[in-house]
Protein backbone atom coordinates (compact mmCIF):
# COMPACT_ATOMS: atom_id res chain seq x y z
CA UNK A 1 0.00 0.00 0.00
CA UNK A 2 2.77 2.32 0.80
CA UNK A 3 4.87 1.32 -2.47
CA UNK A 4 1.24 2.59 -4.47
CA UNK A 5 1.00 5.77 -1.96
CA UNK A 6 4.55 6.93 -3.03
CA UNK A 7 4.30 5.65 -6.54
CA UNK A 8 0.82 8.06 -7.03
CA UNK A 9 2.59 11.20 -5.42
CA UNK A 10 5.64 10.06 -7.41
CA UNK A 11 3.39 10.36 -10.57
CA UNK A 12 1.64 13.97 -9.72
CA UNK A 13 5.50 15.69 -8.56
CA UNK A 14 6.49 14.51 -12.04
CA UNK A 15 3.31 15.70 -13.76
CA UNK A 16 3.35 18.57 -12.03
CA UNK A 17 6.95 19.88 -12.67
CA UNK A 18 6.69 18.68 -16.44
CA UNK A 19 3.45 20.91 -16.94
CA UNK A 20 5.48 23.82 -15.94
CA UNK A 21 8.24 23.64 -18.54
CA UNK A 22 8.12 26.64 -19.99
CA UNK A 23 8.77 25.44 -23.53
CA UNK A 24 5.33 23.61 -23.45
CA UNK A 25 3.58 26.72 -23.38
CA UNK A 26 5.14 28.28 -27.19
CA UNK A 27 3.83 26.25 -30.22
CA UNK A 28 5.95 23.11 -31.38
CA UNK A 29 6.07 24.19 -34.93
CA UNK A 30 7.27 27.39 -37.08
CA UNK A 31 4.81 28.95 -39.17
CA UNK A 32 2.50 29.34 -36.08
CA UNK A 33 0.80 32.87 -36.84
CA UNK A 34 -1.18 35.09 -33.92
CA UNK A 35 -3.17 37.64 -35.14
CA UNK A 36 -4.14 40.03 -32.22
CA UNK A 37 -5.94 43.42 -31.98
CA UNK A 38 -4.89 46.25 -29.61
CA UNK A 39 -6.38 48.79 -28.35
CA UNK A 40 -5.08 52.25 -26.42
CA UNK A 41 -6.45 53.57 -23.27
CA UNK A 42 -7.44 56.85 -22.19
CA UNK A 43 -6.40 58.55 -19.05
CA UNK A 44 -9.24 56.48 -16.70
CA UNK A 45 -8.03 53.32 -18.51
CA UNK A 46 -11.23 53.05 -20.68
CA UNK A 47 -10.95 51.87 -24.37
CA UNK A 48 -10.63 53.76 -27.10
CA UNK A 49 -12.49 51.32 -29.24
CA UNK A 50 -12.02 53.91 -32.38
CA UNK A 51 -8.08 53.73 -32.57
CA UNK A 52 -8.05 49.92 -32.01
CA UNK A 53 -5.44 48.64 -34.89
CA UNK A 54 -4.16 44.56 -35.54
CA UNK A 55 -1.04 42.98 -34.93
CA UNK A 56 0.51 39.66 -36.51
CA UNK A 57 3.30 37.84 -34.94
CA UNK A 58 4.68 35.02 -37.08
CA UNK A 59 6.95 31.88 -35.75
CA UNK A 60 9.52 32.24 -38.45
CA UNK A 61 12.48 30.53 -37.18
CA UNK A 62 14.82 28.87 -34.42
CA UNK A 63 18.20 30.46 -34.60
CA UNK A 64 20.55 31.65 -32.31
CA UNK A 65 20.53 35.25 -30.99
CA UNK A 66 22.53 37.14 -28.81
CA UNK A 67 24.17 33.83 -27.65
CA UNK A 68 20.99 31.87 -27.01
CA UNK A 69 19.04 29.39 -29.25
CA UNK A 70 15.80 31.69 -29.91
CA UNK A 71 12.29 31.07 -31.46
CA UNK A 72 12.13 34.24 -33.45
CA UNK A 73 8.93 35.58 -34.01
CA UNK A 74 8.70 38.79 -36.75
CA UNK A 75 5.84 40.91 -35.40
CA UNK A 76 3.89 44.05 -37.42
CA UNK A 77 1.16 46.26 -36.52
CA UNK A 78 -1.41 48.74 -39.16
CA UNK A 79 -4.90 49.06 -40.10
CA UNK A 80 -6.97 45.65 -39.98
CA UNK A 81 -7.29 46.46 -43.72
CA UNK A 82 -4.12 46.07 -44.59
CA UNK A 83 -2.43 44.31 -42.03
CA UNK A 84 -1.50 40.54 -43.94
CA UNK A 85 0.18 43.15 -46.82
CA UNK A 86 2.01 44.69 -44.46
CA UNK A 87 5.81 43.35 -44.10
CA UNK A 88 6.97 42.83 -40.65
CA UNK A 89 8.66 45.79 -39.50
CA UNK A 90 10.34 44.20 -35.49
CA UNK A 91 11.25 40.54 -33.98
CA UNK A 92 10.62 39.41 -30.77
CA UNK A 93 13.15 36.70 -29.31
CA UNK A 94 12.50 34.21 -27.13
CA UNK A 95 14.35 31.14 -25.33
CA UNK A 96 13.39 28.22 -23.20
CA UNK A 97 15.59 26.61 -20.23
CA UNK A 98 13.16 24.56 -18.17
CA UNK A 99 10.37 26.32 -15.85
CA UNK A 100 12.46 29.79 -17.10
CA UNK A 101 10.93 31.93 -20.32
CA UNK A 102 13.78 34.29 -21.44
CA UNK A 103 12.53 37.72 -23.20
CA UNK A 104 15.17 39.62 -25.22
CA UNK A 105 14.43 42.92 -23.40
CA UNK A 106 14.58 45.62 -26.15
CA UNK A 107 12.69 49.09 -25.72
CA UNK A 108 9.45 48.58 -27.53
CA UNK A 109 6.53 50.72 -26.32
CA UNK A 110 8.96 51.99 -23.35
CA UNK A 111 10.98 54.05 -25.91
CA UNK A 112 7.43 56.47 -26.05
CA UNK A 113 7.52 56.79 -22.47
CA UNK A 114 11.40 57.45 -22.04
CA UNK A 115 11.93 59.79 -24.93
CA UNK A 116 9.00 62.16 -23.17
CA UNK A 117 11.34 61.96 -19.87
CA UNK A 118 14.22 63.33 -21.86
CA UNK A 119 11.74 65.96 -23.65
CA UNK A 120 11.25 67.33 -19.77
CA UNK A 121 14.69 68.38 -19.92
CA UNK A 122 15.06 66.64 -16.30
CA UNK A 123 18.98 66.30 -16.87
CA UNK A 124 21.21 68.31 -19.07
CA UNK A 125 23.59 64.98 -19.18
CA UNK A 126 21.68 62.11 -18.92
CA UNK A 127 19.64 60.48 -21.66
CA UNK A 128 16.69 57.87 -20.35
CA UNK A 129 16.31 56.90 -23.60
CA UNK A 130 20.25 55.60 -24.33
CA UNK A 131 20.64 54.73 -20.56
CA UNK A 132 17.46 51.47 -20.77
CA UNK A 133 18.98 50.86 -24.43
CA UNK A 134 21.89 49.73 -22.60
CA UNK A 135 20.18 47.74 -20.75
CA UNK A 136 19.24 45.48 -23.78
CA UNK A 137 19.46 41.53 -22.92
CA UNK A 138 17.87 38.36 -22.21
CA UNK A 139 15.67 38.45 -19.11
CA UNK A 140 13.98 35.69 -17.53
CA UNK A 141 10.51 37.08 -17.46
CA UNK A 142 8.86 34.20 -17.39
CA UNK A 143 9.75 32.06 -14.40
CA UNK A 144 6.76 29.71 -14.15
CA UNK A 145 7.91 27.38 -11.59
CA UNK A 146 8.27 30.50 -9.05
CA UNK A 147 5.20 30.68 -6.05
CA UNK A 148 2.37 32.83 -6.88
CA UNK A 149 2.59 36.67 -5.30
CA UNK A 150 6.43 36.16 -5.15
CA UNK A 151 7.83 39.21 -6.75
CA UNK A 152 11.80 38.76 -8.40
CA UNK A 153 14.33 41.08 -9.25
CA UNK A 154 15.44 40.83 -13.36
CA UNK A 155 17.69 44.20 -13.13
CA UNK A 156 19.20 46.80 -10.51
CA UNK A 157 20.80 49.69 -11.20
CA UNK A 158 21.82 52.59 -9.35
CA UNK A 159 23.00 55.78 -11.38
CA UNK A 160 23.61 59.38 -10.52
CA UNK A 161 22.07 62.02 -12.41
CA UNK A 162 22.97 65.63 -12.56
CA UNK A 163 19.64 67.55 -12.58
CA UNK A 164 18.13 71.26 -12.18
CA UNK A 165 17.73 70.12 -8.20
CA UNK A 166 21.37 68.91 -7.38
CA UNK A 167 22.68 65.56 -7.63
CA UNK A 168 20.33 62.69 -7.44
CA UNK A 169 20.89 58.76 -7.30
CA UNK A 170 18.46 57.26 -9.27
CA UNK A 171 17.49 53.54 -9.14
CA UNK A 172 15.93 51.70 -12.04
CA UNK A 173 14.57 48.09 -10.93
CA UNK A 174 12.97 45.30 -13.37
CA UNK A 175 10.62 42.95 -11.46
CA UNK A 176 8.21 39.78 -12.21
CA UNK A 177 5.53 38.42 -10.20
CA UNK A 178 3.85 34.86 -11.28
CA UNK A 179 0.42 36.19 -10.58
CA UNK A 180 -2.58 33.69 -9.69
CA UNK A 181 -3.30 31.10 -13.03
CA UNK A 182 -6.76 32.54 -14.59
CA UNK A 183 -8.92 31.16 -17.17
CA UNK A 184 -9.23 34.03 -19.55
CA UNK A 185 -12.26 34.35 -22.55
CA UNK A 186 -10.99 34.61 -25.58
CA UNK A 187 -12.38 34.48 -29.22
CA UNK A 188 -10.89 31.19 -29.64
CA UNK A 189 -12.50 30.08 -26.14
CA UNK A 190 -11.35 29.95 -22.76
CA UNK A 191 -7.84 29.37 -22.03
CA UNK A 192 -6.18 28.28 -18.54
CA UNK A 193 -3.53 30.86 -18.55
CA UNK A 194 -0.54 31.49 -17.00
CA UNK A 195 -0.39 35.44 -15.52
CA UNK A 196 2.71 37.19 -15.06
CA UNK A 197 3.53 41.23 -14.19
CA UNK A 198 6.38 43.10 -15.11
CA UNK A 199 7.28 46.18 -14.07
CA UNK A 200 9.97 48.84 -14.67
CA UNK A 201 10.46 51.25 -11.44
CA UNK A 202 12.28 54.38 -11.17
CA UNK A 203 13.07 55.49 -7.64
CA UNK A 204 14.97 58.54 -6.31
CA UNK A 205 17.22 58.67 -3.36
CA UNK A 206 15.47 61.97 -2.12
CA UNK A 207 16.80 61.96 1.58
CA UNK A 208 19.50 59.10 1.97
CA UNK A 209 19.86 56.86 4.05
CA UNK A 210 16.39 56.61 3.90
CA UNK A 211 15.02 54.16 1.10
CA UNK A 212 13.99 55.26 -2.40
CA UNK A 213 11.19 56.99 -3.29
CA UNK A 214 9.13 55.23 -6.77
CA UNK A 215 8.40 58.22 -9.48
CA UNK A 216 7.43 56.32 -12.31
CA UNK A 217 6.12 52.70 -12.76
CA UNK A 218 5.37 50.94 -15.71
CA UNK A 219 3.43 47.78 -15.44
CA UNK A 220 2.50 45.02 -17.93
CA UNK A 221 0.20 41.96 -17.50
CA UNK A 222 0.42 39.02 -19.62
CA UNK A 223 -1.72 36.02 -19.40
CA UNK A 224 0.11 32.71 -21.40
CA UNK A 225 -1.86 29.95 -22.47
CA UNK A 226 -0.39 26.45 -23.04
CA UNK A 227 0.62 25.71 -27.02
CA UNK A 228 -0.36 29.10 -28.14
CA UNK A 229 1.94 31.50 -25.52
CA UNK A 230 0.77 35.19 -24.99
CA UNK A 231 -2.78 35.65 -25.55
CA UNK A 232 -3.25 39.10 -23.85
CA UNK A 233 -1.18 41.76 -23.00
CA UNK A 234 -2.08 44.58 -20.78
CA UNK A 235 -0.13 47.95 -20.08
CA UNK A 236 -2.56 50.11 -18.27
CA UNK A 237 -2.18 54.07 -18.48
CA UNK A 238 0.66 55.75 -16.46
CA UNK A 239 0.04 58.62 -14.67
CA UNK A 240 3.30 60.37 -14.04
CA UNK A 241 3.77 63.12 -11.42
CA UNK A 242 7.76 64.44 -11.53
CA UNK A 243 6.45 67.51 -10.02
CA UNK A 244 9.53 67.41 -7.24
CA UNK A 245 11.44 67.92 -10.26
CA UNK A 246 9.30 70.97 -11.72
CA UNK A 247 7.49 68.73 -14.16
CA UNK A 248 3.57 69.01 -14.43
CA UNK A 249 2.68 65.66 -14.10
CA UNK A 250 0.69 64.08 -17.20
CA UNK A 251 -0.33 60.86 -18.03
CA UNK A 252 1.66 57.98 -20.89
CA UNK A 253 -1.56 56.28 -22.55
CA UNK A 254 -2.09 52.42 -22.24
CA UNK A 255 -3.10 49.71 -24.54
CA UNK A 256 -5.10 45.98 -24.37
CA UNK A 257 -3.55 43.67 -26.98
CA UNK A 258 -6.02 40.73 -27.02
CA UNK A 259 -5.60 37.15 -29.56
CA UNK A 260 -8.23 37.62 -31.79
CA UNK A 261 -7.13 34.64 -33.63
CA UNK A 262 -4.72 31.77 -34.86
CA UNK A 263 -3.37 29.98 -37.57
CA UNK A 264 -0.85 27.07 -37.80
CA UNK A 265 0.48 26.91 -41.33
CA UNK A 266 2.05 23.68 -42.69
CA UNK A 267 4.91 24.38 -44.80
CA UNK A 268 5.57 22.10 -48.03
CA UNK A 269 7.95 22.81 -51.01
CA UNK A 270 6.18 24.31 -53.98
CA UNK A 271 8.40 25.32 -57.19
CA UNK A 272 7.90 29.61 -56.87
CA UNK A 273 6.10 30.91 -59.99
CA UNK A 274 7.45 34.67 -59.04
CA UNK A 275 10.79 36.07 -58.14
CA UNK A 276 10.21 37.71 -54.38
CA UNK A 277 12.64 39.14 -52.51
CA UNK A 278 11.46 39.47 -48.52
CA UNK A 279 12.43 42.32 -45.87
CA UNK A 280 15.22 41.17 -44.21
CA UNK A 281 14.32 40.72 -40.13
CA UNK A 282 15.16 42.22 -37.99
CA UNK A 283 15.11 45.12 -39.21
CA UNK A 284 16.88 47.25 -37.38
CA UNK A 285 18.63 44.60 -36.23
CA UNK A 286 22.03 44.33 -34.53
CA UNK A 287 24.41 42.38 -35.39
CA UNK A 288 22.40 39.56 -37.39
CA UNK A 289 19.83 39.48 -40.01
CA UNK A 290 18.05 37.48 -41.96
CA UNK A 291 17.32 38.12 -46.19
CA UNK A 292 15.01 35.61 -47.98
CA UNK A 293 14.24 35.72 -51.47
CA UNK A 294 12.80 32.78 -53.93
CA UNK A 295 13.34 32.49 -57.66
CA UNK A 296 11.30 30.97 -60.25
CA UNK A 297 13.83 28.96 -62.20
CA UNK A 298 17.22 27.57 -62.28
CA UNK A 299 19.63 30.78 -62.96
CA UNK A 300 22.76 32.33 -61.69
CA UNK A 301 21.99 34.30 -58.38
CA UNK A 302 23.62 37.38 -56.97
CA UNK A 303 23.07 38.15 -53.16
CA UNK A 304 25.04 41.41 -52.38
CA UNK A 305 25.55 44.46 -49.67
CA UNK A 306 26.42 47.67 -50.19
CA UNK A 307 26.50 50.85 -48.25
CA UNK A 308 24.65 53.99 -48.42
CA UNK A 309 27.11 54.98 -50.46
CA UNK A 310 26.97 52.28 -53.20
CA UNK A 311 29.96 50.82 -52.19
CA UNK A 312 30.14 46.75 -52.44
CA UNK A 313 30.89 45.79 -48.85
CA UNK A 314 29.57 41.73 -49.52
CA UNK A 315 28.81 39.09 -51.50
CA UNK A 316 26.75 36.29 -49.78
CA UNK A 317 25.79 34.58 -53.05
CA UNK A 318 27.40 34.10 -56.50
CA UNK A 319 26.96 30.78 -57.67
CA UNK A 320 23.81 29.04 -59.67
CA UNK A 321 20.86 27.95 -58.12
CA UNK A 322 18.08 25.92 -58.70
CA UNK A 323 14.56 27.33 -58.30
CA UNK A 324 13.13 27.40 -54.53
CA UNK A 325 12.93 29.27 -51.38
CA UNK A 326 16.46 30.71 -49.75
CA UNK A 327 17.34 31.71 -46.78
CA UNK A 328 20.50 33.27 -45.46
CA UNK A 329 21.73 35.08 -42.10
CA UNK A 330 24.42 38.39 -42.29
CA UNK A 331 26.65 39.08 -39.21
CA UNK A 332 27.40 43.11 -39.48
CA UNK A 333 29.64 42.59 -36.79
CA UNK A 334 32.40 43.66 -38.33
CA UNK A 335 30.53 47.27 -39.83
CA UNK A 336 29.23 50.74 -38.02
CA UNK A 337 25.62 51.67 -37.74
CA UNK A 338 23.70 52.71 -40.53
CA UNK A 339 22.04 52.55 -43.48
CA UNK A 340 22.56 49.59 -46.19
CA UNK A 341 21.19 47.92 -48.99
CA UNK A 342 20.88 44.01 -50.31
CA UNK A 343 20.66 43.62 -53.90
CA UNK A 344 19.34 39.97 -55.15
CA UNK A 345 19.92 39.95 -58.80
CA UNK A 346 18.83 36.51 -61.12
CA UNK A 347 18.65 37.00 -64.99
CA UNK A 348 17.18 40.13 -66.18
CA UNK A 349 15.61 40.37 -62.15
CA UNK A 350 17.46 42.66 -59.81
CA UNK A 351 15.71 44.03 -56.98
CA UNK A 352 17.43 46.21 -53.93
CA UNK A 353 15.95 46.81 -50.68
CA UNK A 354 17.35 48.66 -47.27
CA UNK A 355 17.76 47.80 -43.97
CA UNK A 356 18.92 49.71 -40.69
CA UNK A 357 22.13 48.46 -38.54
CA UNK A 358 21.64 49.70 -35.35
CA UNK A 359 24.52 49.13 -32.69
Amino acid sequence: MNKIITLCCFIIFVNANYSQQASDYFPEDTGFVWDFRSTPLDSLNNKIDSLSFARQDSFAVVDMHQGKNANIVPTKSGPFQTINLQTYDDTLFYHFDGTEGYDYFDLGPLEIVLSQLDSLGISATFNFLDFFKSLEAWYTNYKFGSNVGAEYTLLQKDTLINTSFGNFTFRFEYTGTRLQDENLQTTIGTLDCKKFLLQWKVKVFLLPPLPPTTIITTENSIWIAPDYWIVQDVIPTNNVDLSFFGVDPFFIPGIVTEIEGITNIEYEFVAPETFYLSQNYPNPFNPNTTIKFQIAEHGLVSLKIYDVLGNEIVTLINEEKPAGNYELNWNADKFSSGVYYYKVSVGDIVETKKMLLLK
